[in-house]
């Protein structure tokens, strides 16, 4: 059991010195690594200051929020996938296609257009084949 036992005010004055103050930051200190204490002993100190009860209640929730992030991002990882294949299998062969089609149809023009100009007389085809021409030829 620990003892508890009152100091004087007076007493703790007289202990400290200004010439005390300035070796508080020495570089003994920052050499003697076994009086560092971690972060991680500092929580698990803290065991002892929270009771049982509220840590339960603490763990108990932040288990709950991990379990559901947990659910949530297997969901939303699982939709992502359903989503990409399902673009891929259904929407990129109709884009091919459409594509394919597009082509079709230019390919019908330009033959068109060439049919038009094998049957149209020679001297229209001239007049066709310069453009603009200037009047009195």
């Amino acid at each position: 059991m620990v003892k508890l036992e009152e100091v004087a005010l007076d007493h703790v004055e007289e202990e400290y010195t200004d010439s005390d103050s300035s070796s508080v930051y020495s570089s003994d200190d920052e050499d003697d690594v076994d009086n560092i204490e971690s972060i991680l002993d500092r929580v698990w100190a803290l065991q002892d200051v929270i009771p049982a009860k509220t840590r339960k209640s603490i763990s108990d929730k932040c288990s709950t929020v991990y379990g559901w992030g947990k659910t949530s991002a297997n969901f939303l990882g699982n939709s992502a996938w359903v989503l990409t294949t399902s673009a891929l299998l259904l929407v990129l062969p109709l884009m091919i296609e459409l594509e394919h089609e597009q082509g079709l149809i230019e390919f019908e023009k330009m033959q068109q257009q060439s049919n038009q100009m094998l049957s149209q007389p020679s001297g229209q085809q001239k007049k066709q084949a310069s453009g603009i021409v200037p009047p009195g030829f």
